[in-house]
């Protein structure tokens, strides 16, 4: 039996990365599964790859930032669904600016889709999960959270925001059959990295990782499956660090 069957899992930023890994991993899992992206034709190709494989996907072009887009695509859930079991905030952006260069809006940006959409997306769901007494939220952070980043305060802000915020809301769903955790990543070889530094200085770091490699996208997608299967039912309010060892906390 999958750990997942007849649960229905709503993945932001699902159109590529480490989104569409765990959409691809919880739909492998029987999760039928929602990609709630901004980028509509990345979520389009994720829906089309899970439908050839026979499995159950909704694409649902989606800005976690704004608060109508979010209601419309968790309605969109249930009409095709009938039901919200999981919600995974995976959605998040990470541009470069040091704080003297920073412009307001670029700030707001960030926290915008990082923290408000982590937010946005949780309280609309809530009230779903709490009806049925069985819930599972699982929020992305990131280990700037506890290094900090150069050039990313506004990241680094959003992701250590996130962590707070599982803890704040674990507690108010706790009794409620409903978990709360997070996922750190350590470094792992998307396109958001890419972004930042050359071929070399990202596989460069794994000098500095005690398991020797940086991360790939599947490495997350374990972590993700357990912390929203029943297995997981005795786990909240936590950050999951998945680095290679690179952050030990």
């Amino acid at each position: 039996m999958n750990r997942l069957d007849g649960r229905v899992a709503i993945i932001t930023g699902a159109g590529q990365g480490i989104g569409k890994a765990i959409a691809l991993g919880m739909a492998r899992e029987g999760a039928a599964v929602v990609i709630a992206e901004i980028n509509g034709g990345n979520a389009q190709e994720v829906q089309s790859e899970l439908q050839e494989s026979g499995q159950r996907a909704l694409a649902v072009p989606t800005d976690v930032s704004r608060e109508e887009s979010v209601l419309a695509m968790v309605e969109r859930c249930l009409k095709e669904f009938g039901r919200i079991d999981i919600l995974v905030n995976n959605a998040g952006i990470y541009p470069v600016s040091p704080v003297e260069e920073m412009a307001e809006e670029e700030w707001n940006r960030v926290i915008g889709t990082n923290l408000i959409g982590t937010f946005l997306c949780s309280k609309a769901v809530v009230p779903r999960l709490l009806e049925q007494r069985w819930g599972r939220i699982i929020n992305m952070t990131s280990g700037r959270a506890f290094q900090g980043a150069k050039d990313g305060a506004h990241y680094a802000a959003s992701k250590a925001g996130i962590i707070g915020f599982t803890k704040a809301l674990a507690l108010e769903l706790a009794l409620c059959g409903v978990t709360v955790n997070a996922i750190c990543p350590g470094v792992t070889d998307t396109a958001q990295p890419r972004g930042h530094r050359t071929e070399e200085e990202l596989y460069g770091m794994a000098a500095r990782i005690p398991l020797g490699r940086i991360g790939q996208v599947d490495d997350l997608v374990g972590p993700a499956i357990f912390l929203a299967s029943d297995a997981a039912g005795f786990v909240t309010g936590q950050t999951v660090l998945v680095n290679g060892g690179a952050i030990m906390w």
